[in-house]
């Protein structure tokens, strides 16, 4: 079961051949007796423009497995891919008083038929700030848990937040994920459903 998350920046991946000879230079003279190719992955994140504040995501997507399941509910639980805020602008330039925030909200789930439909109610989540960045700071603030159908992430949630100035002055990037709960009904249609949660950052 798979949940993809809406970025508001890019990540790119390039791929690079690396072509490996079986020979050596003493041998450059011989016939060549074969040779193979080693793909190269890198990903190379998009860098904050200077002067902005922005959002980036770790991943675009994360996958929900069964866990704690019963006779009359199944469960379903992951992680939230790690989502970043830097700041990246002059002092003068951070609003007196501003506060961040990143929100989320997830859409339905659908089956690849698009038969069937699991409704956002009955996904939640728990924020947690990660360590070094954001955990412990007494500006950034973590946003409450939201229980799987009640009333689950249909409206948008707070994620976490900070004061804008104190954040900015600490060095600019503070991150947070969140374990995410999936509970149905024992009787849901069998599938590969998909949802989207879309995070966005508001000052």
């Amino acid at each position: 079961m798979k949940k993809s998350v809406a970025l508001r920046s890019c990540v790119a991946t390039f791929g690079a051949a690396l072509l490996v000879s079986a020979g050596s230079a003493a041998l450059a003279d011989e016939d060549e007796k074969g040779s193979t190719g080693v793909d190269l992955n890198v990903e190379i994140e998009e860098l904050a423009e200077p002067g902005a504040l922005a959002l980036t995501v770790a991943s675009t997507e994360t996958t929900l497995t069964e866990g704690d399941s019963t006779e009359l509910e199944r469960v379903f639980t992951g992680t939230l891919p790690q989502v970043t805020v830097t700041d990246t602008r002059a002092p003068e330039d951070v609003p007196e008083g501003a506060v961040w925030t990143v929100l989320g909200s997830a859409s339905d789930f659908h089956d690849e038929a698009q038969a069937n439909i699991v409704g956002a109610q009955h996904l939640g989540w728990a924020p947690r700030l990660v360590a070094g960045e954001g955990e412990g700071e007494p500006f950034v603030s973590v946003g409450g848990d939201v229980a799987p159908s009640g009333p689950g992430l249909v409206d948008h949630e707070l994620l976490y937040l900070a004061e804008s100035a104190e954040g900015n002055d600490a060095g600019g990037v503070f991150s947070a994920t969140a374990d995410l709960s999936l509970v149905v009904p024992a009787d849901v249609a069998a599938g590969v459903y998909s949802s989207t949660i879309t995070l966005s950052l508001f000052e």
